[in-house]
Formats: structure tokens, C-alpha cells, sequence
């Protein structure tokens, strides 16, 4: 978590006076089981201190024993999962989830991964694990997602979590050859982390006074402001020029940089930590975030430039260069995909996640049969066809794309997300094929829910003119 958002709010007593009255309702009202009250009454709290942990845990709770009751609605939260706006403040996208999504459908896994994948670009690490704790909840059997838990508590320093996480994998597969390597290698760090020391040798025993132990406590805690991190960086730079090769120092360095929020920096100090302990899971997973965070970023300042200056001469280069880390992230996921089919092949999630990965590296024949088979799994099919729909455009077979968009509206009904987007691209199928009639009907059903949809109202209301 960023050091401008303050630390971490576990208990009512650090609550604004304002809110703790609101709070004390809403605890009695879940002692009654009057859920719906105590949504009304946390959602407020959250929304505003975002940090609350405690308040965003009833709250999910709240609205899960609610969505029991509730009749079943066709819910389906957009594609794989929201696209991330990565102008906008990572907090206030969070907010508008508990706001849009999560008070209809607590447990849906893209919301969640979406919520994830927020947090983690927050540096918001406990709600990252709340996130994929809550989809484990709902989806039980979802090894998947597990295995995502127990890496990421891996990665921050949690082994007894990730064995538990571990174990509950084994008991949906008892064949699970990494949860059972992932099992060990958690009792091994726990282990480790007990005693309180590492093959290195203790970083405490290392401290020069108690006063820096006192700093790395308000560390962990991630209480610390920007100035001392800065002062705690500067002790632990003269530590690391006295011993370059104590990989807990190395660590340190590179968690200190990350916090500051000098991904660059941070990266280089991950990567060399990698070199000293190469078996290191944990260090290898936190080295990939952080490439992907960095080149996130050169991509968002390569856009922001050719969008402020579209004539500018090196405009063409910062194309070619944005396209080529895109085609070489591509090909790490497709692999990383890969993988995981060959090692489970009839899990037709794992199937939609192949196709998705080689349709974003433009390999659209490769996908066309990988997402066939996941059409077979009724809780992706609508992603799946859509997906689908879309190879077959690009490949301009647009009489197959525009079967299959036609296919999957009719199976949505409710004008969610997902339907606009298959009504957008039958409309563009449609046009491309000079059936102007229909691509007016298509965007006409969006228009008439969605004012603010994409172009579709300048669509429309040109056609008029």
C-alpha cells in the first residue's frame, strides 16, 4: 500500500468519531441478520476509508448471506474482467465496485480479480488477499485462483497461509504435483520464519541498534511516511555497501524501493536477490509484477505522448515500441496458458484462458478451437462466444462472427456489460457487411439503456441526420 494512503485500519477505535456510531449500528444489525441494513450502513464507511479492513470483510459478508436469499440473476461482469483505467485513482475504481458490483454479485471471480488487481497497483496487499479470499469462498473449487492466493501470500512472507492454501488445493486434486511442491516449500519458510532466522543469517541480529529494529516493525505495519522510509532506505544502503551478498538486505533494499515507488529500482534489487537464492518461487512471481508494472507504465506515458502529439517524429517508433512489449508480454501469458492446459485439459476455464491469451497475440486461428471447447462450460460460454465471435471478425469470416455475436445475445437477458459489448460488435460486423439496417437496430438497443455507451449515441444520431 502507498505510504500517501495512511496505514491500514484494522479496528473501530481508528475510525473517525462520524463513522463509528454508523459502525456500532451496523454490528448489531448483523447480530439480527438484518443484512441489508448493514450493507447500507458499511458501504458508506468503505467507500470513504478504504482501508477499513474490518468493515469491508462484514460488508462482503453481509451481501453474501443477502445474494443467498435473492432470487438468481444473469449477472456477468464484463469479459475476463474489467478493463483497468490506469488514469484513474486505483481507490476510486475500488469504490465504484463495491458500489456497482459487488452489492449484486459478492463473489463474482472477474469483479474480484479485477479488485485484485487494484489493489495490488495500490500496493494494497491485504485487500489483494482479500480479493482472491473472497473468490475461494464463493468458488471453493477454483484451484486456479488458490494457487494465485498461495503465491501471493508466498510473496508476502505469509507461508502458514500459503499452506493452508496449499492444502485446501489437495483436498479438490490430491494430484496436484505444485500444490504439493508449493505445500513443502511453505512448512519449509514457516519454519524458517519461527525460528527467526534464514540461511543468511538474521537481519535483526545484523541491526546496529534498537532503534532501526523499532523502524522495521513500523515497516511491516506499513505505518511509515514517505521521510522515513527515505532515512530507513539510507541505513539499509550503508548495510547493503558493507555486505552485497545477504539476500534478506537485498530483499529489504528492493521492498523500501517499491515502496517509494521506484519501480525501476526496486526491480533491478529483485532481480539481483533472484541470482543469490534461484529456487526462490516466491522472488521469481514478485520479479513478473513487477516487469509487468513497469512496462505498464512506459506504455500509459508512450500513449499520454502520442496522444498529446500525434505528429511528432518519433510518434511511429513509440508505436513500434509499445507493440513490441505488448507481443512479448503476449507470448509469456500465452506459454504461462499453455502450461496450465497441458496440465489440467478438460478444465474449459483453462481452455477460455488459452484462447483469450492467443487472440491478444493475434494469433486467431490457434484460439478458434481452444474456445469452442470452453463454450461447453455454461458459466464462460457468453465470454467464450464473444471471444469467439471476435477471431472469426478478424479473420473476416463476418457471416460466422456475426452468427455467433447474434447467438450469445440472445442467451443474455439483462443489458449488462457483456450484452453491449456483443450488441457493439454485431453492430461493426453488421456495417462491415452493408447491412445498415441491423447495425442501426444493434446500437438502437444499447442507446435506448446506455446514453453514454462508447460512440453509439453519435452513431445513432448521425444516422438521423
Amino acid at each position: 500500500m502507498n505510504a500517501t494512503q495512511g496505514p491500514v485500519i484494522t479496528t473501530d477505535t481508528e475510525l473517525d468519531p462520524k463513522f463509528q456510531n454508523l459502525w456500532k449500528k451496523a454490528m448489531l444489525s448483523a447480530e439480527q441478520r438484518n443484512w441489508d441494513y448493514v450493507v447500507s450502513l458499511v458501504l458508506p464507511i468503505v467507500k470513504e476509508v478504504p482501508t477499513f479492513m474490518d468493515g469491508r470483510m462484514i460488508l462482503r459478508r453481509a451481501e453474501g448471506e443477502r445474494a443467498k436469499n435473492a432470487p438468481k440473476k444473469l449477472f456477468n461482469f464484463g469479459g475476463s474482467g474489467a478493463k483497468l483505467n490506469t488514469k484513474k485513482d486505483p481507490m476510486e475504481q475500488i469504490a465504484d465496485l463495491e458500489e456497482t458490483v459487488f452489492q449484486t454479485d459478492p463473489y463474482n471471480p472477474n469483479a474480484n480479480q479485477t479488485l485484485y488487481d487494484l489493489a495490488m497497483r495500490a500496493h494494497f496487499t491485504e485487500l489483494a488477499a482479500f480479493a482472491l479470499e473472497t473468490i475461494r469462498q464463493g468458488h471453493p473449487t477454483n484451484t486456479k485462483n488458490m494457487h494465485k492466493l498461495a503465491e501471493h501470500y508466498m510473496v508476502h512472507e505469509l507461508p502458514e497461509k500459503a499452506g493452508d492454501t496449499y492444502r485446501a488445493i489437495l483436498k479438490v486434486d490430491p494430484r496436484d504435483m505444485a500444490a504439493m511442491k508449493g505445500e513443502k516449500d511453505a512448512a519449509a519458510r514457516t519454519s524458517i520464519l519461527r525460528q527467526g532466522w534464514s540461511h543468511e543469517g538474521s537481519f535483526r541480529d545484523k541491526m546496529k541498534n534498537s532503534d532501526e529494529a523499532s523502524l522495521l516493525e513500523q515497516l511491516d505495519k506499513q505505518g511509515m511516511t514517505k521521510e522515513q522510509m527515505e532515512d530507513f532506505l539510507a541505513r539499509t544502503i550503508d548495510q547493503y555497501n558493507a555486505d552485497q551478498t545477504n539476500i534478506t538486505i537485498v530483499k529489504r533494499m528492493a521492498d523500501l524501493y517499491e515502496r517509494l515507488d521506484q519501480l525501476e529500482n526496486a526491480k533491478s534489487f529483485y532481480d539481483y536477490a533472484l541470482t543469490l537464492n534461484t529456487g526462490d518461487v516466491a522472488l521469481q512471481r514478485k520479479c513478473e509484477i513487477l516487469n509487468d508494472a513497469i512496462q505498464d507504465r512506459q506504455i500509459a506515458t508512450m500513449e499520454a505522448e502520442i496522444e498529446a502529439d500525434p505528429n511528432a517524429p518519433d510518434i511511429e517508433a513509440k508505436r513500434a515500441q509499445i507493440a513490441e512489449i505488448r507481443l512479448q508480454r503476449s507470448a509469456v501469458v500465452v506459454n504461462e496458458a499453455k502450461t496450465r492446459v497441458e496440465r489440467n485439459p478438460t478444465d474449459k476455464g483453462l481452455r477460455f484462458d488459452l484462447g483469450q491469451a492467443l487472440y491478444n497475440a493475434g494469433q486467431f486461428t490457434e484460439a478458434i478451437p481452444e474456445l469452442q471447447q470452453a463454450k461447453a462450460n455454461p458459466h464462460i460460454r457468453t465470454k467464450a462466444i464473444l471471444m469467439l465471435g471476435r477471431c472469426f471478425e478478424r479473420k473476416n469470416m463476418n457471416d460466422l462472427a456475426r452468427s455467433a455475436f447474434a447467438e450469445a445475445v440472445k442467451e443474455l437477458a439483462i443489458m449488462d456489460n457483456t450484452k453491449k459489448e456483443l450488441l457493439y460488435d454485431l453492430a461493426l460486423v453488421c456495417q462491415k457487411m452493408g447491412d445498415n439496417a441491423a447495425y442501426l437496430e444493434a446500437l438502437k438497443e444499447i442507446y435506448n439503456t446506455d446514453y453514454g455507451y462508447r460512440d453509439v449515441a453519435t452513431r445513432v444520431e448521425s444516422s438521423y441526420t
